[in-house]
């Protein structure tokens, strides 16, 4: 008997389960994808692992509370976004997994989230728990969790489930003190303020940024954290040096309520190692172009470490692009620039493969990412959210220009606290306008009217055509402003 006829459907290819499946039939809509257009309803998927956005955890309960879930998933490799499906019924096993202990945790906690752990623990080989200095949460936007995630969240908090952890929050799917002058439905609104009420309840910090580095969470070199969003897990790991496997939204709050995770993946050093060797030919510039090498590093090798070679400078918001872009393809958790990252220093796998880079390969990136000529109806920049420094460079640029379409920038509430009112005066008097909390891959843009957007970001440019079924133009900063501005009168 075959496996089809056995009900198994095995996966060729990574998934991502956030923008990867239709919720609610259960149909593989992720693009290239070899299974594209098979189901995974009812079906026994045998895969490698998934890849993509953290918050893909919801997606699994999105398809449970549709009808529309496997029957079981088998993993060949531990993944913790995949194995949050255990939370709503969805057996979860991954090849040669054995039993592990049960942490102990200390107060009244789920007894569902010890057991969740001790489960992750079995699945991933993992014998001890180490404790965690800080959380940060994916998931949530009410775009990206729904009901199923809303119902759930409120849920936690309705029973009094507390952190006992320092945890940050990702963007929601708006600004919350100028949603209206975005143009948010309000029933989306209602149901958001919903989601970040519930977080609230439960202790969690509501810094609605997709840079926690940014704002205060930031771990030292070495630290356990837990953490969601895969750029800021890319970060931490690449950047920081801090230790983190890329979580599930869902499993970042079991972790903040225990305290405790596995000792798996990237918690220990041998598997911080590099796996692939990239030699750059030709200087990467600018956040477009690395992020466009991260993205084309994490489709070749979806769960690699990469060490990046003959990269002479890379600024911190120059390697956020790059994490971003390679988090967003694949489910890169932690990659090396030779001479710059902490880490960089490791000797690679003594099966490290070996590729070359070359400005050609980015520009063919850049041109497959983009799936329209038509001008768009939108700019927007900020995924990752924009640092200080990106904002002070796009108001240099902007500079005696007016926008000629509606141009937003994304950042966080703290970072745009921080700019002086001169700044953003001038920024809108330029006809840009700055938005804190959210960002364009989160926000229901197409609900509010958009339907071709332009940004400077491989990760935006993915999930603005996936998740946002919306067209996409992609290209640098500088192009964007000097295609979409005009000289002020």
């Amino acid at each position: 008997m075959s496996e089809e006829e056995k009900g198994v459907l095995r996966l060729t290819a990574p998934l991502s389960w956030l923008d990867g499946v239709d919720p609610e039939t259960g149909v593989i809509t992720q693009p290239g994808h070899p299974q594209y257009g098979q189901s995974v309803a009812g079906k026994v998927v045998r895969m490698p692992h998934s890849v993509g956005s953290t918050v893909g955890a919801y997606g699994l309960f999105k398809l449970a509370r549709h009808g529309a879930a496997p029957k079981q998933i088998i993993l060949e490799r531990p993944d913790s976004v995949t194995i949050s499906a255990e939370l709503v019924g969805i057996p979860v096993k991954v090849l040669g997994s054995a039993e592990a202990p049960e942490p102990k945790a200390d107060g009244d906690i789920p007894e569902e989230f010890v057991k969740f752990l001790q489960r992750e623990a079995s699945l991933a080989g993992a014998e001890k728990y180490v404790r965690v200095k800080s959380v940060h949460i994916s998931g949530v936007s009410y775009t990206t969790i729904g009901d199923a995630g809303l119902e759930f969240l409120e849920g936690l908090a309705e029973r009094g489930v507390k952190v006992r952890v320092a945890a940050t929050t990702n963007p929601a799917g708006m600004d919350l003190s100028r949603w209206r002058d975005m143009g948010v439905p309000e029933d989306f609104a209602e149901k958001q303020i919903r989601v970040v009420n519930a977080l609230v309840r439960m202790g969690i910090l509501p810094t609605l940024t997709c840079t926690p580095y940014f704002v205060g969470n930031l771990p030292g070199p070495g630290e356990h954290v837990c953490w969601g969003e895969s750029s800021a897990v890319a970060f931490v790991n690449s950047v920081l040096g801090a230790r983190t496997n890329r979580e599930g939204s869902v499993k970042a709050i079991v972790a903040a309520v225990v305290g405790l995770t596995p000792i798996y993946g990237m918690h220990c050093e041998e598997n911080r190692r590099p796996s692939a060797i990239v030699d750059v030919n030709g200087e990467l510039r600018g956040t477009t172009e690395f992020s466009l090498a991260g993205f084309l590093i994490g489709e070749l090798y979806p769960h690699a470490v990469p060490l990046l070679r003959g990269v002479k400078n890379a600024s911190v918001d120059e390697m956020k692009a790059f994490g971003a872009g390679g988090a967003a393809s694949g489910s890169i958790e932690l990659f090396h620039i030779d001479g710059i990252t902490p880490e960089h220093h490791l000797k690679p796998t003594d099966d490290a493969e070996k590729i070359s880079l070359s400005k050609e390969d980015l520009r063919e990136v850049e041109e497959r990412l983009s799936t329209t000529g038509s001008p768009p109806d939108l700019v927007t920049l900020g995924c990752p959210h924009l640092s200080l420094s990106e904002i002070w460079y796009i108001h240099s640029l902007m500079k005696g220009r007016k926008a000629s379409v509606p141009f937003w920038l994304f950042t966080s509430r703290t970072t745009l606290s921080q700019l002086s009112r001169d700044v953003v005066k001038e920024l809108e008097s330029a006809g840009v306008k700055l938005y804190a909390d959210t960002c364009m891959v989160v926000a229901p843009l197409k609900k509010m009217g958009f339907r071709v957007v332009a940004t400077n970001s491989a990760k935006a440019a993915k999930y603005l055509r996936t998740l946002g079924k919306l067209e996409v133009i992609l290209m640098p900063v500088e192009k964007l402003v000097d295609m979409f501005t005009v000289l002020a009168s």
